[in-house]
């Protein structure tokens, strides 16, 4: 990641009526596309890092962004080239 996690700028977890539909599905096309292309990888662990504060004591969110970030053997049943 280019910009540290300090500079970024926050969104909310939970989309809200400043987000518009088109917005959400953007962004949800945009995680489709980057979370198998990250998971594993030193930038999967930086973007983990980044957002883990968000998710703690939050079951099942901290563990589902553990494993869709960190663990590339959870995605392999959705390859994204296929």
């Amino acid at each position: 990641m280019d910009k540290p996690p300090s500079t970024t700028a926050e969104v909310s977890v939970h989309p809200s009526d400043a987000m518009s539909k088109a917005e959400v599905e953007v962004r949800l096309a945009i995680a489709g596309y980057l979370i198998p292309r990250l998971a594993g990888t030193p930038a999967g662990r930086e973007v983990f890092e980044a957002l883990i504060s968000r998710f703690l004591n939050r079951y099942p969110h901290h563990k589902l962004l553990a494993h869709l970030l960190t663990a590339p053997e959870y995605l392999e049943h959705d390859d994204p080239e296929s």
